[in-house]
C-alpha cells in the first residue's frame, strides 16, 4: 500500500509538470490567460514549443547574430567619438519595427512592457521545475493557468551563457540606468533561487516572451 501511494504521488507530480502550460493543443504559440490582465504566449520567439529556448536578441533587433557587443549593435551612434551613444529607439518599442515579437509574429503580439513583466512576477506563483528535461520557471496565475519560461541564458560576444541556470527576458521598456554610457533596457531575470526585474545592456542577447492584450 505504501509503495502504491508513493507511485501515485510520483505519477501526479509528473502529470502536474507535464501540464505546466495551459496549451489546448500542440499548435503553438497560444495566448495563455493567467488572470493578470494580459495574455502571455506559451513559448518564446524563435521556439516552436514551450520548452525550447528560442532565439536571443539584442534589444530593438529582430534577427540573431554571431557576436553580441557594443560594436555589433546597429543602434550604435557616431563611431568617431570615444563616448559613443546608442541611437534613440524611444522609451518603449512595443508594437514598433524594433519589436521582434511584432515583426516576427504579427497580429496582436507584442514584447511585454516593464509593467506587464512586473505583473507576471508579482501576481503569479513561481516554482523552479524541470519540464521535458529543461530547467526553468513555471508561473501560475491567479486563475490556475500557467506558463513555463525555460532558463535560456543570455548572449554576450560569441558565447551563450548560463543556459539551464538562469533566464533573462526582455521588456519593451527603456531603463533609466545605463551601461557603457547609454541607457539599458528592463528585463526579467530568474534562477532557481530568485526572480527580479533588473536592467541590462541593450547590446546583449536575451529571450523574448510575447504578450497579447486582453
Amino acid at each position: 500500500m505504501k509503495r502504491f501511494l508513493m507511485m501515485l504521488i510520483l505519477y501526479l507530480s509528473v502529470i502536474s509538470v507535464l501540464h505546466a502550460q495551459s496549451c489546448p493543443d500542440s499548435n503553438h504559440p497560444h495566448a495563455i490567460d493567467l488572470g493578470i490582465g494580459v495574455k502571455f504566449a506559451c513559448c518564446n520567439v524563435g521556439a516552436s514549443s514551450p520548452e525550447q529556448y528560442g532565439c536571443h536578441y539584442a534589444w530593438g533587433e529582430t534577427e540573431e547574430k554571431g557576436v553580441y557587443d557594443e560594436n555589433s549593435y546597429p543602434g550604435r551612434g557616431d563611431q568617431r567619438y570615444k563616448n559613443r551613444k546608442y541611437v534613440d529607439f524611444g522609451t518603449d518599442i512595443s508594437g514598433t519595427r524594433y519589436d521582434v515579437a511584432y515583426v516576427k509574429w504579427g497580429l496582436d503580439w507584442r514584447m511585454p512592457t516593464k509593467e506587464q513583466l512586473y505583473m507576471l512576477r508579482d501576481r503569479c506563483k513561481k516554482e523552479w521545475i524541470t519540464y521535458k528535461h529543461v530547467e526553468g520557471c513555471r508561473f501560475i496565475g491567479p486563475n490556475g493557468h500557467s506558463i513555463f519560461l525555460p532558463a535560456s541564458g543570455c548572449r554576450w560576444y560569441e558565447d551563450t551563457n548560463y543556459v539551464g541556470y538562469s533566464g533573462g527576458y526582455w521588456s519593451s521598456t527603456l531603463s533609466e540606468q545605463s551601461s557603457n554610457g547609454t541607457s539599458d533596457a528592463y528585463f526579467l531575470f530568474f534562477d532557481s533561487g530568485r526572480i527580479e526585474m533588473s536592467h541590462r545592456d541593450r547590446a546583449s542577447g536575451s529571450s523574448v516572451r510575447p504578450v497579447k492584450e486582453q
